[in-house]
C-alpha cells in the first residue's frame, strides 16, 4: 500500500543522512519512478525532503529537521506496533515492513512482547479464515468503488439476492459487518458477514457518496438477573464488577443491554442457573421460548421434520 510504503521511506530517510533512489526502489521493489513520486508526494506533505546530486548524491531530510526517533516515546512505539499487529490479524492486513521498521526504531532494548493476539472475533477459527476471505474481496471492492452482487440470508432464514455498494466493514459486538447502499430495499444496510453466502465482484462502478454512519447506537434497558453462586467466574467473562453484587447463596447483576439484540441465547448458556427479575419483558420471552423447548420435547411429533 502506498500509505505504508511512504511511512516506511520516512523512517528510512530518518534513519540515514542519505539515500540513493535505487536503494529505496530495491528495499521496496518498486520503480525509481515510483520512488521519485513517493518523494513528491512526502515533500507535497511540507516533509523538507531534499535531493542530493552528484556521484553520492540521493534523498535526505534537511539537516534542521527536528523529527527523529525520539518523537514518539518506546510506549507510544510500542502502541502502534501492537495496533498495526491486531490489524494484520483482524484484517488480513500485511503492515509486517512497516512493523519492522518500528520496531528498529524503539531500539535492541525493547523487543518484549507485550501480548499475543489470537482471535479477533466470536467465531471458530475456521469462520474466521472464511471471513478473512471475504474480507479481501470486500477491501477491493470498496478501494475500486465496484459493485457486488451477493446472496443473503437473513435472521428469519430468508435468503435474497442483492446489488449493494459497499462503503465500510464494521467490526460490532464481536462480529463483521458490511456497510452499503441495498439497490433492493434502496437505502442502508449493515450486511452481517457470516450471513453473506456468495458473493461477486461487479465491473460496474458506484459513485463515492457523503454518507452519515449508519447509528450502532443501542437502545438501553436495565436488566436484574440472579445467578447461582458457582457461576461467579463465568459472570467475569461479561459483566463489570460494579454490576455484579455477592451474596453468600447467589449473586445479583444490574447491566445495561441493547433490547434490540437477542438477548435468549447469552441467558441459556447458564441453563437452569439464572432467573430474570426484570424487566418484565425479557422475563416474558425467555418462559416463552422454555415453554416452547419443553412442547417440543414432550411431542411425539417433535421429530416430524426430520426426513
Amino acid at each position: 500500500m502506498k500509505i505504508e510504503r511512504l511511512l516506511s521511506i520516512l523512517v528510512v530517510l530518518l534513519n540515514n543522512e542519505i539515500v540513493s533512489a535505487d536503494e529505496l526502489a530495491k528495499k521496496f521493489e518498486v520503480s525509481k519512478r515510483t520512488i521519485y513520486r513517493d518523494i513528491e508526494s512526502l515533500a507535497l506533505a511540507n516533509l523538507p525532503v531534499v535531493t542530493f546530486h552528484g556521484r553520492n548524491g540521493g534523498v535526505g531530510l534537511m539537516a534542521s529537521y527536528k523529527m527523529d526517533r525520539y518523537l514518539f516515546s518506546d510506549e507510544e512505539k510500542q502502541k502502534i506496533i501492537e495496533a498495526l499487529k491486531i490489524q494484520t490479524s483482524m484484517v488480513h492486513e500485511d503492515s509486517q515492513m512497516l512493523i519492522d521498521k518500528l520496531e528498529s526504531l524503539r531500539g535492541i532494548n525493547n523487543m518484549s512482547e507485550h501480548f499475543s493476539f489470537y482471535s479477533p472475533t466470536i467465531h471458530r477459527k475456521e469462520i474466521e479464515q472464511n471471513l478473512q476471505d471475504k474480507l479481501i474481496l470486500l477491501k477491493q471492492a470498496i478501494a475500486l468503488n465496484r459493485k457486488l452482487h451477493i446472496e443473503y440470508v437473513s435472521q428469519s432464514g430468508e435468503i435474497t439476492h442483492r446489488v449493494i455498494s459497499p462503503y465500510k466493514i464494521v467490526l460490532n459486538g464481536g462480529s463483521w459487518y458490511l456497510e452499503a447502499y441495498c439497490e433492493k430495499r434502496n437505502d442502508r444496510r449493515l450486511f452481517k458477514l457470516t450471513r453473506i453466502r456468495n458473493y461477486t465482484l461487479l465491473d460496474e462502478e458506484f459513485a463515492v457518496a457523503n454518507v452519515e454512519e449508519i447509528d450502532l447506537a443501542p437502545s438501553c434497558e436495565i436488566a436484574e438477573l440472579v445467578f447461582q453462586r458457582d457461576q461467579l467466574g463465568k459472570l467475569y467473562d461479561f459483566f463489570l464488577e460494579d454490576e455484579i453484587t455477592i451474596h453468600e447463596n447467589y449473586i445479583k447483576v444490574i447491566f445495561s443491554f441493547d433490547n434490540n439484540r437477542n438477548l435468549l441465547p447469552f441467558l441459556f448458556m447458564f441453563s437452569s442457573s439464572v432467573e430474570i427479575i426484570k424487566p418484565e419483558s425479557l422475563k416474558r420471552n425467555y418462559y416463552n421460548e422454555l415453554n416452547k423447548i419443553y412442547n417440543k420435547l414432550n411431542s411425539d411429533t417433535q421429530l416430524s421434520y426430520i426426513p
